[in-house]
């Protein structure tokens, strides 16, 4: 192994080991009322400082009824680097990003049965162009991804590679039109990008006139559809 190489990686074990010990809020997990598992996951990767130890955005009840009618777990915990003002935000660095999230899946399987072979991720902003960071690199890990207005501190790190894995996949990319150029640009490329380069199956919607930074107003409503789509048994 070369040593700039081993020099990256052992700073990259770094960040993850102290992100670790950093105190953070707690994580929020829903749980299906019926059924003994395991468990489909889906996983929430808030945007940029955004964390909320209660959940999502939509009340309690409204979360505890996605859970119970996907018949998956839904998980949210705050990101990779915790920062000054006692928010957080993702590393950027698929690496760190996606051990950390399977740190929290390990973590979280200790309390619920989870089939970690099923797992998807849904995000927003910062945490939607890191879900299409780690779906893409790996898909043995992450059966697909609800991107809502991605945008990050840099450019997204996507697999270049097409592997089989990918057609088995399942995405669909949200944004606002009159929001920032860069959030709809990346949007589209990212859809783009999936569909032209890696062969997932992917559903691309740009609500026009709507220029908040924001979800799509929908969300609430069909978010189960969506990440049912991606969570469905593969053949």
């Amino acid at each position: 192994m070369r040593p700039s190489f081993r020099l990256v990686l052992a700073a990259l074990h770094l960040l993850l080991a102290a992100s670790l010990r950093a105190e953070k809020p707690e994580a929020f997990m829903f749980v299906p009322s019926k059924g003994e598992g395991p468990f489909p996951v889906a996983v929430w990767l808030h945007g940029y400082r955004g964390y909320a130890a209660d959940g999502y955005g939509e009340s309690a009840a409204v979360m505890q009824a996605h859970a119970d009618k996907l018949g998956a777990v839904i998980l949210g915990f705050p990101a990779t680097t915790n920062l000054d003002d006692d928010t957080q935000q993702w590393s950027e660095e698929p690496v760190a990003d996606h051990a950390y999230v399977q740190h929290r899946l390990r973590g979280a399987a200790k309390s619920a049965k989870l089939d970690l072979k099923r797992v998807a991720l849904f995000g927003f902003s910062q945490g939607a162009q890191v879900a299409a960071e780690l779906a893409t690199l790996h898909p043995d890990k992450y059966l697909g991804a609800i991107l809502m207005s991605p945008g990050g501190l840099g450019d997204p790190q996507l697999s270049p590679t097409k592997v089989p894995a990918h057609a088995q996949q399942v995405y669909f990319c949200f944004c606002n039109a009159l929001e920032h150029p860069g959030n709809v640009g990346l949007a589209k490329s990212i859809a783009r990008h999936l569909d032209k380069t890696l062969g997932a199956k992917v559903t691309l919607k740009i609500a026009e006139g709507v220029k908040e930074h924001a979800r799509p107003a929908d969300f609430g409503a069909k978010f189960p559809e969506w990440m049912a789509a991606i969570l469905k048994p593969r053949e």
